[in-house]
């Protein structure tokens, strides 16, 4: 085994010395055509006998000549030369692929480097062993469209590609691979695919990937035998649910790979700065449909994040939207628990008027429009992405919408019977747009009530009965009908037996 080991180094070193020696060649002037001629020679040679050492060395060399010499078309035309050979090696296509990319920035021009890239992206297409390049050329030739003002088409080169499917692409590669999918969409106008592209990443995961780098940077040091007690073991402690998942693969009777992952492209932001890009793409998507309730989660997300929730300055502004958005979503159960939970957070008490307005929407008083816009109108005028723009009217109008709903949840828990005058004066409003808004409530079954309106008077007392009531309604009488009847016949035979009279 040793003698092997020895031989191959040493054909090793021959092939090495062998492309040095073309490499000086290939320096002499009018030299580099007969010299490229030569290393496909080679190439060939070394490729047939199915050498995966020599072979990758050659095609590496040929395109580190051609770089030398600043032959770029050169460049191109081998590597779509050597990928198409017949028997090419996987590890010689790889390794050129990976030499080629080493280029990407150092082309002269923008038009040389998306050349080059599109020709990797061409050669690199289908093969499921540099899909790991694939992806990163993919990313590198969408963000030039991008900065070209080419969104559209940087989203359409995004969308082609997969990356949930590349098995061999970390976790945390991936994630910002699809966020960036997501923003581009988002960018483009186009959040049905957005939603579904950002469905692919599950929040959990950024934990995950933090607990799995902790867990090995933990274990390198045990392994280097360094001292680990200053670490942060309760961080890589497992869950009840991880130790049982780990317990049911050492007791199963064959043994699971865990994969093998390239080293995550250093340019990508940190797992932290991702899972902030998350939630603020998650805003923005959900502020296109002005869905309040999942923008403050959202919000309260964010608060949870590195960078956010060390100190007041950093979460003061974002608590401050949370209770925003909070108070414009539509009354429903999850909107009332969600509120009660952030009214009594304890950070609140650093935010008196925000914990003012979210102690008026969780007592049952009524709400005056006038005096609560008066008092928050200087909170409203400094959040500018909420109550500014576009949508700033809309949100107000929302808001008051809110205040007008909740005063008819009030009024309906207090009130049994209550004249329409009475109610319009209680919500200070004219009495078609209070039969507009009760209506509205009632239809969407927020609260009980009938409208008697030559009477002019609104009954609370009534209770919404839907179809499934109705049909149990009906189901306990036909039982009670038949148990009656069940009755009734049991006491007719049984005094007849009494007066032995016959019932035929």
């Amino acid at each position: 085994m040793v003698l092997e080991m020895k031989k191959g180094d040493a054909e090793v070193a021959q092939v090495e010395a062998v492309i040095v020696a073309l490499k000086e060649e290939a320096a002499q002037p009018g030299q580099l055509s007969a010299v490229i001629e030569k290393m496909l020679a080679h190439e060939k040679t070394y490729r047939l006998q199915a050498d995966f050492s020599a072979t990758p060395r050659f095609c590496v060399a040929i395109l580190s000549v051609l770089h030398r010499a600043a032959d770029w078309k050169g460049i191109n035309e081998h590597i779509v030369l050597l990928s198409k050979r017949r028997a090419q090696l996987k590890q010689a296509l790889g390794a050129m692929v990976k030499e080629a990319m080493s280029y990407v920035d150092k082309a002269p021009t923008l038009a040389v480097k998306t050349e080059l890239i599109e020709t990797l992206n061409t050669v690199t297409s289908g093969k499921i062993f540099v899909e790991v390049e694939k992806a990163r050329l993919t990313r590198m030739l969408a963000k030039i469209k991008e900065e070209e003002g080419k969104v559209e088409e940087a989203a359409e080169i995004m969308q082609e590609v997969a990356v949930e499917t590349y098995g061999a692409l970390s976790k945390h590669e991936k994630i910002f691979f699809i966020e960036e999918q997501v923003r581009l969409c988002l960018d483009k106008k186009d959040f049905i695919r957005a939603q579904i592209l950002s469905r692919k990443i599950n929040p959990k995961a950024f934990d995950e990937i933090v607990k799995a780098d902790k867990k090995a940077a933990v274990a390198a040091a045990q392994k280097a035998g360094e001292d680990v007690s200053q670490m942060d073991l309760d961080s890589v402690a497992l869950s009840a649910e991880e130790a049982k998942k780990e317990e049911k693969q050492k007791n199963a009777g064959v043994d699971h790979a865990d994969g093998y992952f390239e080293e995550t492209d250093p340019s990508i932001p940190p797992v932290p700065e991702l899972k902030l890009k998350y939630y603020h793409l998650m805003i923005r998507y959900h502020s296109h449909s002005n869905e309040y309730l999942e923008i403050c989660r959202c919000y309260q997300n964010l608060m949870e994040c590195e960078g956010v929730k060390e100190g007041a300055p950093t979460w003061t502004p974002v608590l401050k939207k949370v209770v925003w958005f909070v108070a414009l979503a539509p009354y429903d159960s999850m909107q009332q628990s969600l509120m009660h939970t952030i009214a009594k957070d304890s950070k609140l008490s650093d935010l008196p008027l925000h914990k003012q307005l979210m102690k008026q929407f969780t007592t049952k008083e009524i709400i005056h429009w006038d005096t609560l816009a008066a008092a928050f109108e200087s909170e409203m005028a400094a959040e500018a992405d909420i109550f500014g723009g576009a949508e700033g009217e809309k949100r107000r109008a929302d808001l008051r919408l809110r205040v007008i709903e909740h005063n008819l949840l009030v009024i309906g828990a207090y009130y049994s019977r209550i004249s329409l005058a009475r109610l319009a004066e209680l919500l200070c409003l004219p009495g078609e747009e209070t039969e507009k808004h009760l209506s509205d409530l009632v239809t969407s079954k927020k609260v009980s009530a009938k409208i008697d309106r030559p009477g002019g008077v609104v009954d609370f007392r009534t209770k919404a009965q839907g179809a499934d009531w109705l049909l149990n309604a009906w189901v306990g009488k036909i039982d009670k009908l038949l148990s009656t009847l069940d009755k009734s016949n049991h006491l007719i035979h049984k005094e007849a037996m009494a007066h032995k009279v016959s019932l035929d």
